[in-house]
């Protein structure tokens, strides 16, 4: 069996009225606001950033403040259940744990997109090929402009 650090967070199995469930099956303290955050992300899906995060669970816990959102996330990147994509200048971008698309962020306007993996597959496998380079992407998003603003 994988350590729990390194088990893929499976939201499948964890609808968001289960979030207390879900962090006591990954090891974490139950707190109010664990369980206000876990269910905000479960709620939200996909790749969101951290003021947004933060207002969802502040309107199943008000009051939550931002550092202490930005302290969970980090306990559940810790185990798993979460993880973390740099998106250049703007606010740290927050998905679940098992989420693993790639995603585009609008220079902009700020739009969060999930982008196809093929062409970036392809690269990673150039890559690999050429010069023996493992280029792992993921972590941070691919910045440029999205359709809307290009207009």
């Amino acid at each position: 069996m994988e350590p729990e650090a390194t088990r893929a967070f499976d939201r499948r199995s964890w609808p968001p009225e289960e979030a207390e469930k879900a962090l006591r099956a990954y090891g974490c303290r139950v707190t109010q606001p664990r369980i206000a955050v876990l269910r905000a992300l479960l709620e939200l899906g996909g790749t969101v950033d951290t003021p947004t995060l933060t207002q969802r669970a502040q309107r199943l816990v008000p009051g939550i403040h931002e550092a202490t959102v930005y302290r969970t996330v980090n306990t559940l990147t810790e185990v798993g259940i979460a993880n973390h994509v740099h998106a250049g200048h703007g606010p740290s971008l927050v998905r679940l744990g098992g989420e693993r698309r790639l995603v585009a962020v609008c220079d902009r306007c700020g739009k969060i997109e999930s982008v196809p993996t093929g062409p970036i597959d392809e690269l990673v496998q150039e890559m690999r090929t050429v010069s023996g380079f493992d280029l792992r992407p993921g972590h941070f998003a691919l910045e440029g402009v999205c359709a809307d603003c290009a207009d």
